[in-house]
């Protein structure tokens, strides 16, 4: 089994960071997002660090909801000053540490909702923060164990957060991997269609 303690699949190539005025038209948002998207396919299908790769498996395309900029949100960051560890549970029912970083709080369908951004222990110098999330897609349409969000925090008290990019694990992909699951603090009372759907296995 390999341990996946957390791979940004996005991060393997390129993350790519944009900004979009004010005057910025739909679907130049939609064609910023699509390529992204797109680098994630390539990276799954054709890189060696793939998990379709480095289990020998047919590499079958993830699907996605359309893209809706309606789950591109703003939201208010705090950070948590105080160092503390949360344990959270693996793919396999195992323990997993990581440090508390910062909660993300913003609204969503009309709802005041939170995330905790959590930072890997050992990883002194990790940019890029893991914030996986389940909602009540979760099993359904997406996949069961929840998906991830992939957070960079500078120094605003603002970040975005786009579920468009929610992608999956490695574990929805193929058998082999250990896969940290979300936290309790980030199973959210709504459903978010946009994103990664579930993977279907069958070929």
């Amino acid at each position: 089994m390999r341990k996946l303690l957390w791979v940004s699949i996005p991060a393997a190539i390129v993350i790519m960071y944009f900004s979009l005025s004010n005057d910025s038209t739909n679907d130049e948002y939609i064609a910023a997002i699509e390529e992204q998207i797109d680098a994630r396919k390539r990276f799954l299908e054709f890189s060696d660090q793939s998990p379709f790769k480095q289990y020998d498996k047919e590499y079958k395309e993830p699907s996605y909801f359309p893209i809706d900029d309606a789950y591109r949100v703003d939201a208010k960051v705090q950070r948590i000053e105080k160092r503390e560890v949360i344990i959270i549970q693996n793919s396999e029912g195992k323990d997993e540490s990581y440090l508390k970083y910062a909660w993300l709080s913003f609204s969503l369908k009309g709802q005041s909702l939170k995330l905790l951004v959590l930072k890997p222990i050992g990883f002194a110098s990790v940019d890029i923060l893991f914030c996986g999330f389940a909602d009540e897609t979760s099993g359904i349409t997406t996949y069961g164990g929840g998906r991830y969000l992939d957070i960079k925090l500078g120094k605003s008290n603002r970040v975005t957060l786009d579920f468009n990019l929610a992608y999956n694990p490695y574990c929805a992909y193929v058998d082999g991997y250990t896969c940290p699951l979300p936290p309790a603090e980030n199973i959210l009372p709504v459903g978010i269609e946009a994103g990664e759907k579930d993977f279907s296995r069958d070929i």
